[in-house]
């Protein structure tokens, strides 16, 4: 169970906002942070003070579920992600390109979960531990798809703040944003 990389459900992102299931904290903290970046054990270690029993609890509760019982919609695990505590920032790298459906005006464009993927996966990674941490948070408060979007087009604005313009625009053509 602990070498097992897990995901949110939408149950479990629906916790993040009304907070009514999980009342821990150290629970809490692991449901925010838990995605298919990293298995159960290696999130537990950066958790502090969450324990096994927090994670089993998150699946008791469909708050999450394995990485691999990903619906088909959703993008498969990708690329590199942050480095650890202490340990300098690597180049990022290039941002993959999802495949988005296509708009009736032939513009590229993503779901609520491709784009919410996409955005929680790599906000840590292109923003580093904290500023990604923060992200992360703003991404569980945007509640519909346009809000989610208008919030995609100033994550590009802070990635092309701390990566530069190429990097920010592989990021907006791997988003389906024109």
């Amino acid at each position: 169970m602990l070498d097992q990389s897990y995901q949110k459900t939408d149950a479990g992102r629906a916790e993040m906002k009304v907070r009514q299931l999980v009342n821990s904290r150290a629970t809490r903290n692991l449901l925010l942070v838990i995605d298919a970046s990293k298995s159960a054990r290696q999130w537990l270690g950066l958790v502090q003070g969450s324990a096994e029993a927090d994670v089993q609890q998150l699946l008791d509760l469909g708050l999450i579920r394995a990485a691999g019982a990903a619906p088909a919609s959703a993008p498969a695990a990708e690329g590199a992600f942050a480095p650890a505590f202490g340990a300098p920032p690597a180049a990022p790298a290039p941002a993959p390109v999802l495949a988005p459906a296509v708009a009736a005006g032939g513009q590229p464009q993503l779901d609520y979960e491709q784009l919410y993927a996409y955005l929680t996966r790599h906000a840590k990674q292109y923003l580093g531990l904290m500023k990604g941490y923060k992200v992360v948070l703003e991404v569980e408060r945007c509640s519909g798809l346009p809000e989610l979007q208008d919030y995609a087009r100033r994550f590009v604005e802070m990635v092309r703040e701390a990566q530069g313009d190429d990097l920010a625009e592989q990021v907006k053509r791997a988003m389906g944003m024109p």
